[in-house]
Formats: structure tokens, C-alpha cells, sequence
């Protein structure tokens, strides 16, 4: 591109942008809030990094999201050009560590073709090795899960976990996580934690693969940084300790993800790494009004340990942030409802303009029966994803067995799917005898013991006819198209779609359940490889699942999610309702300071959400399940004190009106009964 260009890009930046842009050399933190234009800053810096003469392929910038990835791909394509912006690497911090573990697998302690286990296969393992040693009554399985998580995020190797440890039961632990790792190694599977976890170590202790890495990567730059855990930032830190060319772009107010590893002091770890880190501040907003930032800097200004700005915006919609304290859930749900309808209709404003926040999915029953009563179309976030489907764990099961023959568990989920006379006691058999075969020959996987033992198990002969043909087409694919078609021949020939027609309630169940198949087989035929590989699919679709989401597309409706759900989000109009003490902060928060800072991060995130419109509630009498609270047990939310009274424009319910006097009549018979 011209130089006329990139002139034309960097006049398009305020001044604060611009220094960020053009600062091309060294470390270099953008501290930068909400809505003040960081992935513009990103591409920009990218872009002019090419213009200044680094080569594509040296580049490489990391986000959280796939979401976000691509979107700094199609804003850098539209400056540099598609086949230049390909040349980079831009991704999550997964599939770039990924990509290193494929390129270095024996050096990470894997071997060829392993792939990633889901959650349900990792929880199957952990289960596995939580019942050999009979921890169940000391772990449970989601804190067993937690355990183990937490310590791959730390960098631990179960023989740390011999002295020194924190852990009160550190031999149990150690115990149970050397087996859970036996038990993924056995089956050539990583788990998802291991992704990053094994990147890092393996770059500690190999100094050669580390310095090649740092040679090929010689510019790192990291959207979201307040996001990163322990190990994400150590990989940072070992991409960036020689070139020193490391950008992270991130804002401590918006770190909302404690319970998976991050901290919002890693703002203050990365200038105490890189101490000679040049710093710029990007405060100026292009979301929201000065109404909305006066509130949500007057709360965020009450957490401690921050780095500290104020954002400002040019855009004075002299619209009130509004406080609306209503009489119950179902009096707040027809508040937001209503008040959706007059600006809808008033302002002409869409659907898909307005959004309802939530604390907790636990929220939104009373929200939708009000929408439903007012006739107000909406969609609610976070419904059953695609990939939970029994259908297309099934079939898939089968491509993650073509791909690693060691899962014995993707193909035990599908081995005696219909049924084929294979019981639990064979299945127990073929993973003994697997197990001891494979220790005395690593090179052994499970389709070789398989074939080696089928003529003492006649039904696992039958079962091979079959699959032995698709497993080699599997192999032999050459696209995904082929790979699509083998699939295809799974589902048709292996059973799977007699197994639908017989176990559907209806034809019209069982035709819905096929074109959920018919899908995956078609955005499986469009997926986009650099180079194919059976492991490149199977690892798009475990990275990334947004192009199989079997929810319809929001169109024109109303939004309704969670607090989490909606970072990245704008919408010219947000309710957030439940604005109340044991809910925002959360009740579990409480307990510590750390706690409610992150809560009331939580809360400034949900408020700059909104760009002109925003409404704030609370109830005075709430239902808890079968019981009712009301006075002393629902109080306003503390974070609502700590916004100037002159900043809220305030109502309540109308006591005049037919549902208020109804509300008021309940209330009396509850306190007679009480």
C-alpha cells in the first residue's frame, strides 16, 4: 500500500492512538478502555509494522476469541490486502500454541497425531482416575477438575507436588494427577488446559526450540491482556525476553475472569518484566455518552490497585442513566418490556438494539414471560450448543478415532451404536488387553489390538468389516470434502442413522435430528486449511465451533444475556436488571475484597455496554425458588451508593396502576401467612 495510505490510516487515529501505532520498537502497554477504538489501534500497529518493512510472517497477535481474531484479520485485510494479512498470524492463544505443540510434539512429550480430548472425554478420564484411587469422598469431580486446571496454569508437574506444596492432600493430588495424565498420554490425547501448559514448558526446557520460536516470532502483541492466566503470560514473556518487541493492549477495569486464571495485576507484572515498557493510555470513548461514563467512572474509581483513567466521550445525548427500583421480578420484567415498546416505537430503534444483562441465566424466566405477554421478539443467549447433540458427538467420534487411533474412548462411544451385541464386559476386556499390549509396545494403537483379537470377539469382527473401509478412506482423504463424505458413510453405513430413525419419538424428530448431521457434514466441506490435514479438521472443530452453532440467528430481536456473555458487545440500549446486594456482587463474591472489585468490574463492564440508552433495577421483594424474600434480604446494590446522586435519574413502580395494586394485595396475604 502507498505511503499516501498509511498517511490517510494514521489521520484517521486521535493522538493517543497514533503513538501507540507508530511506536513500532520494544515493549509497549496500551492501556485501553472501553470502547476507545483498541482493535483499530492493533490493526493499525500491524499494518504499519508491514509498511515499516517486517515480514508477515514474523508478526504474531493473540486475542481470546475466535470472534475477535477474525475481526482484527478482516480489519488488517481490508488495509494491507487479504493475501498479505494471511501471511501473519493472528489467532487465539490456543490455536498458536497449537499449532507449536503440532511442529514439536516429541519435545512437548506427545507423539504424532494426538488430538484434544472434550470436556466430557476429560471428565470421563478424571472420573476413571478419582475412582481407581477411591478419592471420591475427598474430591469431588468438578473440584478434582478445578484442582488439576489450577495446576497446569501454574506451571506444576505432579512431582512438584512432593514438597513444597500448598495443597493439604499434595500426595493425593499428586497421585491423582499423574494418573490423569497417564490416562492422556496412554490415548495420545492433550486435554485443553494442556495446550498452553505444554507449549510453555517445553519452551523452558528446550533452549533451541525456544530460540528458533523467538527468531521466527519477533513481534508479539496481545489483545485483552487483562484476560491472560499465569501460564499465557509466561509464554508472553518467553516469545518476547530477546526481541523485547511485545505490545498488549488491555484495560484492568475489565478483568472479569478470576475463575479462569486471570488477575488484573498482570497489567503490573508485565511492566515489572519489561520495565522499559513505554506506556500509553487511551481514555477517549466512542460508544458511549457522557452520562453513561459519569456513572461508570464514578463506581470503577472505588477499586483499589488500579492503573488508573477516566474515560471521556464527545457524545452528550443528554439521555439520563435511569434507576428504576420496582416492587418485584415480575413488576421489573414488565418495566424493561414496556419501556422497550416506547422507545421501540419512538426512537424507531430495532429489536436488536435493545439488550436485557443478567447476572446469572436464573434471571431471565420472568423477562421472557413478560416479552411473551407484550408481544416484544427476543433471543436468549447461551442455549444448547451444537456440539452437545448425541448425533454429532456420535458421528464425530468416529472422525477423532480416524484421526488417533489411541482414543479407545471416542470409539468406545460408538462401537455398539445400534447395537451390536459389544457389552460392558467386552469393552472391559479390549481396554485391559489394550492396555497391557500398548506397554510393552508404545507403537501399538488401539485399531491394531483390535485387529490383532477380533477373532476372539465375533461381534468386534463384524463391527470391523464395516469400519475398516471408512477408516481408510478417513486416511486417505485429501480435502474436506472427503473427509465430509467419509463422514457421511459413518452415518449411513455403521448404523448411526438407523440408531435416529429407531430412537426419534417422530419421523418429524427424526428428520430435524438428520439435517442437524446434514449441517456439520456441509460447513465441514467449507472449512479453510492452509495445509489439509485430518488433525487441521479436528482441531477447527475443536477451536473453533461458531460456524456449527446450531441457534438460529438472532435477527431482529431483542437480546438477552449475561453479564460475561456481552464483553466485546454494544448495543444502543441496555437494561441491566437485578442490580441488588447477594447478586451484584454476587453473594459468593463477598466474602472477600478481591471478591467485589471483581464484581464491580463486572458491573462497569455491563454499563459500558450501553451507548445511549441505560436503565438500572431492582426489587424490593423477590422469589427465591418455593420461598419469598422481601425488606432486609433484597437491598440495593452497594455499587449503586457509590454513583452521585445527580447522575440517576430515578422512578419506581406506580402505585396507581393495576399491577402495582395487585402486587400490593399479595404482599398482605404473604405477611398474614408469613
Amino acid at each position: 500500500m502507498s505511503g499516501q495510505s498509511l498517511d490517510h490510516l494514521l489521520q484517521s487515529l486521535n493522538p493517543e492512538q497514533r503513538s501507540a501505532v507508530q511506536t513500532l520498537s520494544g515493549p509497549l502497554l496500551v492501556l485501553a478502555g472501553a470502547g476507545t477504538g483498541k482493535t483499530k489501534v492493533i490493526t493499525s500497529r500491524i499494518a504499519n509494522l508491514i509498511y515499516s518493512g517486517v515480514r508477515p510472517e514474523q508478526i504474531v497477535a493473540v486475542s481470546f476469541t475466535n470472534k475477535a481474531a477474525r475481526e482484527m484479520g478482516e480489519r488488517l485485510a481490508h488495509i494491507v490486502g487479504k493475501q498479505v494479512q494471511k501471511r501473519s498470524i493472528l489467532s487465539t492463544f490456543h490455536s498458536f500454541c497449537l499449532r507449536i505443540l503440532r511442529e514439536f510434539p516429541e519435545e512437548s512429550g506427545l507423539r504424532q497425531g494426538f488430538s484434544i480430548a472434550d470436556e466430557g472425554m476429560s471428565r470421563d478420564l478424571l472420573k476413571e482416575t478419582v475412582i481407581e484411587h477411591k478419592l471420591q469422598d475427598i474430591f469431588s469431580l468438578a473440584r478434582a477438575s478445578e484442582i488439576i486446571g489450577n495446576l497446569k496454569d501454574e506451571l506444576v508437574v505432579p512431582d512438584d507436588l512432593s514438597k513444597g506444596s500448598r495443597l493439604l492432600n499434595r500426595l493425593l493430588v499428586k497421585k491423582m494427577f499423574r494418573d490423569y495424565e497417564r490416562r492422556l498420554r496412554l490415548y495420545n490425547l492433550v486435554d485443553f488446559n494442556d495446550i498452553v501448559y505444554r507449549t510453555v514448558l517445553m519452551m523452558r526446557s528446550h533452549d533451541v526450540v525456544r530460540e528458533m520460536l523467538c527468531e521466527r516470532y519477533k513481534h508479539f502483541l496481545v489483545d485483552e491482556f487483562q484476560d491472560t492466566s499465569n501460564a499465557q503470560f509466561e509464554l508472553v514473556r518467553l516469545l518476547g525476553e530477546k526481541h523485547r518487541n511485545v505490545c498488549v493492549v488491555g484495560d484492568d477495569d475489565q478483568s472479569i475472569y478470576a475463575w479462569r486464571g486471570a488477575k488484573p495485576k498482570v497489567l503490573f507484572d508485565f511492566l515489572e518484566v519489561f520495565p522499559e515498557t513505554r506506556r500509553v493510555t487511551l481514555e477517549q470513548n466512542y460508544r458511549c455518552s457522557s452520562q453513561i461514563l459519569a456513572v461508570a467512572n464514578s463506581v470503577i474509581a472505588t477499586n483499589a490497585g488500579r492503573l488508573g483513567k477516566t474515560l471521556w466521550s464527545r457524545k452528550d445525548e443528554r439521555v439520563p442513566v435511569r434507576l428504576h427500583t420496582a416492587e418485584n421480578e415480575r413488576d421489573e420484567a414488565l418495566f424493561v418490556a414496556d419501556q422497550i415498546h416506547k422507545i421501540h416505537r419512538e426512537e424507531s430503534l430495532p429489536w436488536a438494539g435493545f439488550t436485557v444483562l443478567v447476572r446469572s441465566n436464573a434471571q431471565t424466566d420472568a423477562i421472557e414471560q413478560a416479552f411473551i405477554e407484550r408481544k416484544v421478539p427476543y433471543h436468549v443467549h447461551g442455549g444448547s450448543e451444537f456440539f452437545d447433540k448425541k448425533e454429532i458427538r456420535d458421528l464425530l467420534s468416529y472422525l477423532k478415532f480416524a484421526n488417533n487411533p489411541f482414543d479407545i474412548n471416542s470409539l468406545f462411544r460408538v462401537i455398539n451404536v445400534p447395537s451390536r451385541g459389544i457389552g460392558l464386559k467386552t469393552l472391559e476386556n479390549l481396554r485391559d488387553g489394550f492396555e497391557k499390549a500398548n506397554s510393552s509396545d508404545k507403537s501399538i494403537n488401539f485399531l491394531h489390538y483390535l485387529t490383532s483379537v477380533r477373532s476372539d470377539f465375533p461381534a468386534v469382527s463384524a463391527f470391523l468389516e464395516l469400519f475398516i473401509p471408512v477408516f481408510n478412506k478417513f486416511r486417505l482423504a485429501g480435502s474436506t470434502k472427503d473427509v465430509a463424505n467419509s463422514l457421511r458413510d459413518c452415518f449411513e453405513q455403521l448404523g448411526l442413522k438407523k440408531d435416529v430413525l429407531s430412537t426419534s419419538n417422530s419421523m418429524q424428530v427424526a428428520h430435524w435430528r438428520i439435517n442437524l448431521i446434514e449441517k456439520l457434514l456441509s460447513v465441514l466441506e467449507k472449512i479453510e486449511l492452509d495445509d489439509f490435514s485430518l488433525s487441521g479438521v479436528v482441531d477447527a472443530l475443536h477451536l473453533d465451533d461458531s460456524g456449527f452453532s446450531s441457534r438460529k440467528e438472532a435477527g431482529d430481536r431483542v437480546q438477552i444475556m449475561t453479564i460475561h456473555a456481552s464483553k466485546g458487545l454494544e448495543f444502543p440500549c441496555v437494561f441491566l436488571i437485578g442490580v441488588e446486594e447477594k447478586r451484584l456482587p454476587h453473594e459468593r463474591s463477598m466474602e472477600t475484597p478481591e471478591g467485589v472489585e471483581e464484581e464491580r468490574r463486572l458491573f462497569y463492564v455491563a454499563l459500558t455496554r450501553a451507548q445511549k440508552y441505560l436503565f438500572l433495577s431492582h426489587c424490593g421483594f423477590r422469589s427465591r425458588g418455593t420461598r419469598s424474600s422481601r425488606g432486609a434480604d433484597i437491598e440495593p446494590s452497594r455499587f449503586l451508593s457509590e454513583v452521585p446522586s445527580e447522575n440517576l435519574a430515578r422512578s419506581e413502580t406506580d402505585p396507581a396502576t393495576e399491577e402495582a395494586q395487585r402486587l400490593e394485595a399479595a404482599k398482605r396475604l404473604f405477611e398474614m401467612f408469613r
